[in-house]
């Protein structure tokens, strides 16, 4: 089982939880196994980690992080924001809006950019 997969919509993941009569059940198991919780969403449940990852970067990197989030709340971290932009034929112009303020989202995505001299 894929878990990026669980909260996308029509994959098999997400039809194992949303789709099907055992729906209840395979929600129970998978929290089981996985923790977490689901939600009721508009367009079906929605998985959550329960446990917050923290992120740790090496004082003396020269290279900016940007946080990527989807419009399900997914959050993807890279330092590579062209490479990032690429690989999801995300349009890098518009995501540089984003990061000036000039747009919220672009495809669903916001970013967030740490510098070097912000990790402290």
């Amino acid at each position: 089982m894929n878990l990026n997969n669980v909260n996308k919509r029509n994959t098999r993941e997400w039809a194992m939880f949303n789709g099907n009569s055992k729906g209840e059940i395979n929600r129970a198991k998978f929290i089981e196994k996985h923790g977490g919780e689901f939600t009721k969403g508009p367009n079906g449940w929605i998985w959550e980690e329960k446990v917050k990852r923290v992120l740790s970067f090496a004082k003396n990197t020269k290279r900016t992080i940007y946080i990527f989030t989807d419009k399900s709340g997914i959050k993807y971290v890279s330092d590579n924001f062209e490479g990032f932009c690429r690989d999801r034929n995300i349009n890098s112009s518009a995501m540089y809006d984003v990061i000036s303020g000039k747009r919220k989202t672009f495809k669903g995505f916001t970013v967030e950019r740490i510098r070097p001299e912000d990790k402290g």
